[in-house]
């Protein structure tokens, strides 16, 4: 089974301006995000039914759903002061210090898709406290790189650790993986 991978090199010297100005910056590509999000939980119910019906899950819907979590976990990234690169707009990787993987797999399990609504819930609380987490920390952080030019290891470590855990559980919901999310690295 194969679980949401995401990486961010991390860079030492931060640019201060950008990082001043990161919420207003990353307007365009969150409003994007968001509604590229609403497509992909619309090709989850067709997927829903795709894996109830026969067991496999379709790879055209999967690709369009794996294509919106990697530009999402760009956006993420520099909207939490992981890197001060520009993502590019939609399926682009562009110049984004970011390296995302998950593995298509054709068979799923039709009892863990059936009930992946209420087995995704436990997940999801866990999600959204780290999500909280990562709001406060990023905080944080930008006020240390205004100050220092540098965002602090451990911040940076937990921020990319959380929206891993982040994005596992939105794959998870997706119905991408069979994999049930855990924290941890890779």
């Amino acid at each position: 089974m194969s679980a949401f991978t995401y990486e961010v090199d991390r860079t030492e010297t931060r640019n201060r301006l950008t990082v001043a100005f990161r919420i207003i910056l990353a307007i365009p590509h969150l409003i994007l995000a968001q509604a590229w999000e609403y497509v992909a939980q619309i090709l989850a119910v067709f997927q829903w039914f795709t894996v109830l019906f026969t067991g496999k899950r379709n790879v055209a819907l999967w690709n369009l759903q794996k294509s919106w979590l990697a530009y999402y976990a760009r956006v993420l990234g520099y909207t939490a002061l992981l890197f001060d690169q520009y993502p590019a707009f939609a399926t682009d990787a562009g110049p984004a210090p970011v390296r995302t993987a998950i593995e298509f797999e054709e068979s799923a399990n039709r009892l863990t898709n059936a009930l992946r609504i209420i087995w995704v819930i436990p997940a999801a609380i866990v999600s959204a406290i780290l999500g909280i987490g990562v709001v406060v920390v990023a905080v944080v952080s930008w006020f240390a790189i205004l100050f220092t030019g540098r965002n602090p290891p451990g911040m940076g470590d937990f921020i990319v650790r959380a929206l891993r855990y982040q994005l596992r559980t939105t794959s998870y919901a997706l119905l991408m993986t069979d994999t049930y999310p855990k924290y941890g690295s890779s």
